[in-house]
């Protein structure tokens, strides 16, 4: 699963419950939703492919990894 980070446009943040009851129905595992219309969580890589579709998201963005090697280790 990845975290995801989702923007509902404010043309429906009226109906952002309902969206994220939508959302999670999908397969959505919702981790917080902020009433100005960001929805965090995590979902399988199919299920953010039909989460992007929705005409009330208007950006999906998935967190990225960073590895930072340890401070004793050889410069690469």
């Amino acid at each position: 699963m990845k975290n995801i980070v989702i923007t509902i446009s404010e043309n429906y943040l009226g109906n952002l419950k309902s969206i994220a009851d939508l959302l999670r129905q999908e397969g959505l595992t919702i981790t917080n939703l902020y009433d100005f219309g960001v929805i965090t969580g995590c979902a399988e890589e199919i299920i953010i492919k039909k989460l992007r579709e929705h005409k009330e998201v208007i950006s999906l963005t998935e967190e990225k990894q960073a590895y930072i090697a340890p401070p004793d280790s050889e410069i690469q």
